[in-house]
């Protein structure tokens, strides 16, 4: 039988209310040695840049030109002038990217992680850029476990089932201290709050309350994406907060993804209508599903929502010169079992074989 989820709300979507011991055990520790925890992803990566920025001269901050469109507008606004991209293929990790003649060494360089499937290497040059990875897209893939760069950062809630996250850490080199501001502690405890009301009401529609509407918990998450969006400032973590985010980092996401990809890959057709991209021995964020025309990804996202599957678009702002230029992710994650993959693979299989 397909899971409750999709029966009641579809595939997709935030993330209902969980307790973090329902899920597989993980040692981060094994991996991360140091961390620091965050309300956001781009707290995360401004405390990092500004605590550097203390002992080192910045000339440039460099994102790759295929990112989060929201967070490089963030960072536009944050550090004004100082932001320049470079381009990279995100949907072939094996065109590296070139990191090594683009940046100066008063720079900082952002990689990305696309989808878990990129594996840097990083310059071992003394006379070089700062590398600071983001994993959010690539949350304990081996490229993230594994990655050499100086410093790594994540917007968590992206894979974990929280309100509010965001981390930082890295394996060689020693962390700045933490931020210490509360001055906006009140109102992010006030977001967590409703974001967690959010999730929440969410769970209990799942169990079958009827007084509750998708709208009610839809509404909440829509007003604090806004919310967060302008917050610039960092802010210290609460103490609760950080035990809650602590409880659900020692869990295993991929397990879940690893399993439900494996059927995916096994069961889908081949097609020239898009391109899937896979990890040969890990997971993807996702099931990602790169098209070359967005006429084709309409007409794949319109079978897909008619059939209570809602994907994502990675990200639709973004201008890319490649053969292949738009992504849909599809969520594969804890949430959803293995029927609920065969209804994937059906609804697209479907769709494959009516425009052979």
């Amino acid at each position: 039988m397909i899971s409750q989820h999709l029966q009641q709300l579809g595939l997709g979507s935030s993330f209902n209310a969980i307790e973090a011991h329902s899920l597989a055990d993980f040692s981060i520790g094994d991996y991360v040695k140091e961390y620091q925890l965050f309300y956001t992803g781009r707290h995360a990566i401004r405390h990092l840049i500004d605590a550097l920025s203390n002992t080192k001269k910045i000339q440039t901050i460099w994102l790759p030109e295929y990112y989060c469109q929201h967070v490089t507008a963030w960072l536009r606004k944050v550090y004004e002038n100082r932001i320049s991209t470079y381009a990279i293929n995100p949907f072939n990790p094996k065109a590296d990217a070139d990191i090594y003649s683009f940046a100066s060494a008063d720079d900082f360089v952002i990689l990305n992680n696309f989808w878990g499937l990129y594996t840097y290497k990083i310059p071992q040059q003394k006379n070089r850029p700062i590398y600071i990875e983001d994993h959010s897209h690539g949350w304990l893939s081996k490229p993230c476990l594994q990655s050499t760069a100086d410093y790594c950062f994540a917007s968590l809630r992206k894979s974990l089932p929280i309100p509010l996250g965001g981390i930082i850490w890295s394996n060689s080199l020693k962390l700045p201290k933490p931020a210490a501001n509360t001055d906006a502690q009140t109102e992010f405890m006030t977001a967590w709050d409703e974001i967690t009301k959010a999730m929440a009401l969410k769970t209990a529609l799942l169990k079958g309350d009827n007084t509750i509407q998708k709208s009610d918990y839809l509404n909440i998450i829509t007003k604090f994406e806004y919310f967060l969006h302008e917050q610039h400032s960092v802010v210290a973590v609460s103490k609760i907060h950080k035990e809650i985010l602590v409880q659900f980092l020692s869990r295993d996401y991929g397990y879940y993804k690893k399993e439900n990809l494996a059927f995916l890959k096994q069961y889908l057709l081949d097609t020239e209508n898009f391109k899937v991209l896979y990890s040969k021995n890990d997971f993807t964020f996702g099931l990602p599903l790169v098209f070359k025309d967005r006429e084709n990804l309409n007409k794949v996202k319109k079978e897909l929502v008619e059939n209570d599957i809602y994907p994502s678009e990675l990200w639709p702002d973004n201008h890319c010169t490649t053969d292949l230029k738009y992504l849909l992710n599809i969520h594969v994650d804890f949430r959803y079992t293995l029927e609920d993959m065969n209804h994937i693979a059906t609804t697209l299989n479907t769709y494959i074989k009516k425009h052979l």
